[in-house]
């Protein structure tokens, strides 16, 4: 369900989607502290929805506090307290903490924790799952009330989701998923991202279309990205598609030669940073993007504003994706103080769509 407003995926209730838009209107400033929010007629009308699952997502957030009702007079974001006290710690694993996607995330994170009783921790695991299974229980060590985890690309990260799971540690997993664990976590439509990538360029006249990532990367995101890319493919009558993977480390001739085989007209960048690669790659090879090969890559980094060719990209939420992971998470905690050994658990996957932003680095084939 899309509306002029928002954007709604299938995949979970339509109430959490409705509270997840809320909450984004209250971090992009749109109803501020202590402003009145519509009342539920009116955001029923505006996002095309019953009144009823309107109701249902405003009153979690009044549980939460985020929100708070006067009677007579409406719905009224909470106002923060002047002088907030930090009592808990939050733990963050992640692969890198200077990546230009983590810290996005690391900025939407910070603005949850805003006015709340936690402050967070920040390990960073160099991509092994080694250190990743390590810090995670250093952390816990260290006395953390809840971990947000962001799983590195080797083939056995989030090992450590199963065991928190079993214990019933409070953790979220962000930006990727871990195959056979269900628990809460939050990320994008990577699926919807590979296919509005194969089929923008499916649309521009391309018929051989090549995805492209790094052989290192096994993380859930390059998969489904890959899924999605695949599935225009087979809907366009372009069979499963061909996925090409190159070492980050010195496969940089591999891919040039692969692209001076000429065998592709335009190539799916699982990332920003291996879009980078390809760019290089073409400028030895003297092959011009777009004339030679168009491209389409997923993410933003800075980097890619220094290419001669702006790129045509996938765009993720980033920072709305970091700050929901920190409420829920939050949210997690204060259910288990308050319930204990009585909590149920429900678990949340969020997924926040993107949107595809043309530039300059495809052309239409005659």
């Amino acid at each position: 369900m899309a509306t002029r407003d928002a954007e709604f995926n299938d995949r979970k209730m339509l109430y959490r989607q409705t509270k997840d838009y809320i909450l984004e209107q209250i971090q992009q400033g749109t109803y501020g502290p202590g402003e009145l929010i519509p009342p539920e007629r009116e955001l029923a009308e505006q996002l095309k929805i019953s009144r009823y699952t309107v109701r249902r997502a405003i009153q979690e957030l009044v549980g939460e506090g985020i929100l708070h009702r006067v009677q007579g007079s409406g719905t009224y974001v909470t106002e923060p307290a002047n002088t907030p006290q930090r009592y808990y710690t939050l733990g963050i694993v992640m692969p890198f903490s200077d990546a230009e996607v983590e810290m996005c995330l690391l900025n939407g994170m910070q603005k949850a924790l805003r006015d709340t009783g936690f402050s967070m921790t920040i390990r960073g695991t160099g991509n092994s799952a080694d250190r990743e299974w390590e810090e995670v229980q250093r952390l816990k060590e260290e006395g953390v009330r809840g971990l947000i985890i962001m799983p590195s690309e080797e083939e056995d990260a989030g090992r450590s989701a199963a065991a928190l799971k079993r214990e019933g540690f409070p953790f979220v997993l962000i930006d990727r998923k871990v195959y056979g664990c269900e628990t809460n976590c939050v990320m994008s439509d990577n699926i919807q991202g590979g296919y509005l990538s194969a089929k923008y360029l499916y649309e521009l006249g391309h018929r051989r279309i090549a995805f492209v990532k790094h052989s290192s990367d096994n993380t859930s995101s390059a998969k489904d990205r890959f899924v999605g890319y695949r599935k225009a493919c087979r809907e366009n009558g372009l069979g499963e598609g061909t996925l090409f993977a190159f070492d980050y480390r010195n496969g940089e001739e591999e891919l040039r030669q692969f692209l001076l085989a000429r065998e592709y007209t335009a190539c799916v960048a699982v990332n920003g940073y291996v879009a980078v690669d390809i760019v290089k790659a073409c400028r030895s090879a003297n092959l011009v993007i777009p004339g030679d090969l168009s491209l389409v890559g997923f993410d933003d980094p800075g980097v890619l504003q220094h290419l001669e060719v702006s790129l045509t990209t996938v765009i993720q939420h980033t920072e709305m994706i970091g700050y929901r992971a920190v409420r829920l998470l939050v949210e997690e905690i204060q259910n288990l103080e308050k319930y204990g050994r009585d909590y149920i658990r429900s678990y949340t996957q969020c997924y926040y769509p993107v949107r595809l932003v043309e530039r300059q680095s495809c052309r239409r084939l005659d």
